[in-house]
């Protein structure tokens, strides 16, 4: 996953636009098949895959302010019509509202991705400029967005990777228990350094322009707790559910969603953090 990750990142376009579009909808799928376990009825309705494929549809065609508008409005119109098919119920509300919430939590995660990609900008490190500016589709050069993708990829996986390992060596406090019982306050801390590294790394092998070693240490660290909310967050969603895993795409390892819990909302903050600093 993380190479397919890396790959489409660097090429960028629709290529990373279709890959985000099936992540966002295979996470919407697997959320779906969850939902009648937790006891509300239905499985997630059809506007949330509406939401998903038109955010990425319009993130990917324009980067002006009407088209976050448009899919904002899109979020909100399309579960309303979901109602008029729906009996009056407890179940069809509860599942209104859940197709409403997540289609708005990975629609808005698929969105940013897309845009934060499309960032136009150079990089001061010529090879990494020249190979942003050679995927590039129009005259703008969108290296900038190339390394930005990149940086919330690599920071998500390196986070997971250190929080993996210390929490086995050394997890020893609970984080938050009554969620996730094996994650520790140990593993957070190994995380926010892994993803503080891939961070600080990659912003210097880039050469992104305007970021000082300190911004880019804190960014690390905004990312790293940013994740450990997304991982909370699905475990959430499963424990909710009596599931272990959010899917099977990968026997032994789960699904779509169990890969990319953190990526999601740290694609988001990592566009507004681009978008504030650049």
């Amino acid at each position: 996953m993380i190479a397919v990750g890396v790959i489409s990142a660097v090429i960028g376009g629709p290529v990373f636009a279709a890959v985000m579009t099936a992540i966002g909808l295979g996470v919407y799928y697997e959320t779906s098949r969850i939902t009648p376990m937790i006891g509300l009825g239905y499985p997630l309705g059809w506007p949330g895959y509406a939401v998903i494929f038109l955010g990425a549809s319009v993130s990917l065609l324009s980067q002006e302010p009407w088209s976050f508008a448009l899919f904002v409005s899109m979020a909100v119109i399309l579960p309303a019509v979901m109602i008029l098919r729906l009996p009056i119920s407890n179940e069809s509300f509860a599942s209104w509202i859940a197709t409403a919430a997540m289609g708005a939590y990975v629609g808005i995660a698929v969105y940013a991705a897309i845009a934060l990609r499309q960032e136009i900008g150079i990089l001061e490190v010529d090879w990494a400029n020249d190979l942003g500016a050679w995927f590039s589709l129009s005259d703008e050069s969108r290296a900038l967005g190339m390394a930005w993708t990149a940086i919330a990829i690599i920071a998500t996986w390196l986070g997971d990777t250190f929080a993996l390992l210390v929490g086995r060596s050394m997890g020893r406090t609970p984080l938050i228990p009554h969620i996730s019982p094996r994650k520790t306050l140990e593993g957070a801390v190994g995380g926010i350094l892994g993803a503080v590294i891939g961070t600080v790394a990659l912003t210097l092998l880039f050469g992104i322009p305007d970021i000082t070693g300190a911004q880019a240490v804190i960014i690390g660290v905004v990312l790293s707790v940013v994740g450990v909310l997304g991982d909370l967050t699905e475990s959430f969603i499963k424990r909710s559910g009596g599931v272990k895993d959010s899917g099977t795409l990968i026997p032994g390892h789960g699904g779509v969603f169990d890969r990319v819990d953190a990526m999601l909302p740290i694609f988001l903050v990592t566009w507004v953090i681009v978008r504030i600093l650049h």
